[in-house]
């Protein structure tokens, strides 16, 4: 632990931030080894100890408005509510008293604004890790640049005066109301640089990409979808879903390249409150998935990437 000069910032490295998570979660590490620890560490934040240090750092020296911490929170109580924030978003625990029993604190800080506070810091780091990378858009870059894909995830179903349900919020994949969001990945880069939602779970995948990633795009730039991004329309050639007149070679690029979004997907689900049923509403849920790939992005900038095509 140090603080920084000049500034009252408490500033952790990752050895201190895993013996403060563990302490902070009630876990005894007394003589145990540095593989149980860092187990049991994900086990209770799912990220390594390296990862929360760097997004403590960043939120305690950013300049983003709504991620910038002030004075108070910059301190050793603004700490556990980090931890807090985090082991919530990787257990979501069903109610706040189980929270408050593993950190031993008044429930009240484990629920509300409180903890969404948090929540939202976290998520408003999007604006320094979630960005299109200008190299996209060179005209001697890649060909092939970014993957794009629609993602589901299941979601209490809004109450409605009249209405029984909302079939617009039916995830065809699911069954169940969801939502959606529109997430793109740089190929030859382990980034996320591109989210687009939420949107209804009924919505289709090509309609939102015309509604905004489709003007992004340069000319003679393409991207590997799948096949429900199938179009033939002239200005949409930049959608290349599988075809039977690829070559091989093209075709398995394309194929892991789907595959590569596929994995960045799964690792958002990886964290509960993206895997299980979201019960908080469809604003909370924006700052919980944008809160998601922000760490997401700090795991692969720290020595998880995804596979390279």
């Amino acid at each position: 632990m140090r603080f920084s000069p000049g500034l009252s910032v408490v500033l952790f490295s990752a050895r201190d931030v895993l013996q403060k998570g563990l302490k902070l979660a009630q876990v005894d590490a007394h003589r145990k080894s540095a593989k149980w620890q860092l187990q049991q560490f994900h086990a209770h934040y799912g990220s390594d100890p390296i990862d929360l240090a760097n997004i403590w750092y960043d939120l305690t020296m950013t300049d983003i408005a709504k991620a910038k911490l002030s004075a108070k929170e910059k301190s050793e109580n603004g700490f556990r509510m980090f931890m807090i924030s985090n082991f919530f978003l990787w257990t979501y625990p069903k109610s706040s008293k189980i929270t408050a029993s593993r950190f031993k604190i008044y429930e009240g800080y484990c629920r509300g604004e409180t903890l969404w506070k948090w929540v939202g810091k976290i998520a408003a780091l999007k604006e320094k890790k979630i960005v299109w990378d200008a190299r996209l858009d060179s005209v001697d870059s890649e060909v092939f640049i970014v993957t794009v894909d629609g993602t589901d995830f299941r979601m209490w179903e809004k109450k409605h005066n009249l209405l029984p349900m909302d079939k617009g919020y039916c995830s065809h994949k699911y069954r169940h109301c969801a939502v959606k969001y529109e997430i793109a990945v740089s190929i030859f880069k382990s980034k996320c640089v591109w989210i687009s939602g939420p949107h209804r779970g009924g919505k289709h995948d090509i309609t939102i990409f015309r509604e905004g990633l489709k003007d992004k795009i340069k000319q003679g730039k393409k991207l590997p979808v799948d096949r429900g991004y199938k179009s033939s329309k002239l200005d949409e050639g930049m959608l290349s879903p599988p075809c039977a007149l690829d070559s091989k070679e093209l075709n398995n690029f394309k194929s892991r390249a789907r595959l590569r979004q596929e994995t960045f997907n799964g690792r958002l689900k990886f964290f509960d409150a993206l895997g299980q049923t979201f019960r908080h509403g469809i604003d909370k849920h924006k700052l919980v998935l944008e809160a998601v790939c922000v760490i997401v992005q700090y795991q692969m900038d720290n020595g998880r990437p995804l596979f390279a095509v």
